[in-house]
């Protein structure tokens, strides 16, 4: 699935995560004040392609559904770290 360049960045804010810009933007989710994990892109320009999104959606370990949601705006902060718990990451 191809997505926008600024519904990332939306993702990165909705979710809190501790961002670092390189030649690849960064970003840790913690909780509790751990780190769970890491995501990141190129910077670059245009649209995401759909490769790309998919390792995106891999790195914060998501289904497909669930990972539109986080990008439609149904799956809040307190949904995705009750994701992570379900699967044992946090």
């Amino acid at each position: 699935m191809q997505i926008k360049k600024n519904e990332i960045g939306k993702i990165f804010k909705k979710l809190k995560l501790e961002v670092r810009s390189t030649k690849h933007r960064y970003g840790w989710f913690t909780f509790q004040e751990r780190k769970i994990l890491r995501v990141h892109y190129s910077h670059g320009k245009g649209n995401i392609p759909g490769r790309v999104s998919d390792k995106i959606r891999s790195q914060l370990k998501l289904t497909q559904k669930d990972f539109r949601n986080l990008i439609d705006c149904p799956l809040s902060l307190k949904d995705y770290a009750t994701i992570l718990k379900e699967k044992g990451l946090i």
